[in-house]
């Protein structure tokens, strides 16, 4: 199955290989996660980070992320 663009409503509109592969791709980033492997996946991509509410541990969360991906970001101010 591809999940590009697939909105989840129930588990029960999966079989049990969709689930499998699901949980394959899952353990197979767990090194990238544990900084043991590194990915430049996003090398070269822009984040504009913008939030109307304070969510400081949000937004530091996800430029982390990108950070780790080889993305770039910048704070937009609002």
């Amino acid at each position: 199955m591809d999940f590009r663009g697939a909105h989840i409503i129930s588990v029960s509109q999966f079989k049990k290989d969709d689930i499998e592969k699901v949980f394959a791709v899952a353990d197979s980033m767990e090194p990238y996660a544990n900084r043991k492997r590194i990915t430049k996946a996003l090398d070269g991509a822009i984040l504009g980070n913008m939030f109307f509410e304070p969510s400081t541990r949000t937004r530091f969360s996800f430029g982390c992320a990108f950070n780790l991906l080889g993305g770039h970001v910048e704070r937009l101010p609002v």
